[in-house]
């Protein structure tokens, strides 16, 4: 036990703090906001878009809702879980917007027919503070801090059936963070996702209408 309070004693000094969140036993299921049917949407007549898993950070691979900062503050939300994995609910929920937004057919599977592939990397999908006095790695969630923000970074690389590359894009978005919450960070995250999937409808049409430039 003494040796357990040492190391988490010592981890507490460290540039990059890690907390594990063990003070509920209870676990909350979360997942990203998406659009809300569109029946009377037209199908594009565009080729159909596989997006297959996203790649994302190592420290995101888990079922645990992770909170981190570009100021190397980490929180593992134990009892705040993705419903879904998150490599896999990402490329769904841009799926589902782009299918919103712009009629055109995607799939998470890939396709018996002709076909193009939208491949995404989540480079950052952290929390940004900005410099000042109380920016700190001790910041405790739930704290309050409205200069803070959400930020979601987004490559995307549009491919042919074969490999081809089609073209390359990269797109960031930031929304206001309430507060270092579990909750409050997958609400901003939506809409990050769905700023950005409104900036990717456009620039996939284009594309796609002419894939060999």
């Amino acid at each position: 036990m003494i040796l357990r309070a040492a190391i988490l004693g010592l981890s507490a000094l460290l540039s990059g703090c890690i907390i594990f969140d063990q003070k509920s036993e209870a676990v909350v299921f979360h997942q990203f906001a998406s659009p809300g049917a569109q029946p009377n949407r037209a199908v594009s007549a565009g080729p159909q878009v596989f997006i297959p898993r996203a790649v994302i950070p190592s420290a995101l691979r888990r079922p645990n809702v992770v909170l981190l900062d570009d100021n190397g503050w980490v929180q593992i939300e134990d009892a705040h879980r993705w419903i879904a994995p998150l490599d896999r609910a990402i490329p769904e929920t841009v799926g589902r917007h782009l299918v919103a937004l712009s009629g055109v057919v995607t799939a998470t599977q890939t396709p018996s027919e002709d076909h193009l592939v939208l491949l995404l990397t989540v480079d950052k999908m952290e929390i940004f503070a900005p410099a000042g006095p109380e920016r700190s790695i001790f910041s405790l969630p739930g704290g309050t801090d409205k200069t803070s923000t959400a930020s979601l970074q987004l490559s995307c690389r549009l491919e042919k059936a074969d490999g081809t590359l089609v073209a390359v894009k990269t797109l960031t978005h930031a929304s206001p963070l309430k507060e270092r919450t579990a909750a409050a960070f997958v609400q901003a995250q939506s809409a990050n996702l769905a700023a950005l999937s409104s900036e990717l409808a456009p620039w996939l049409q284009a594309s796609a209408a002419s894939p060999s430039k």
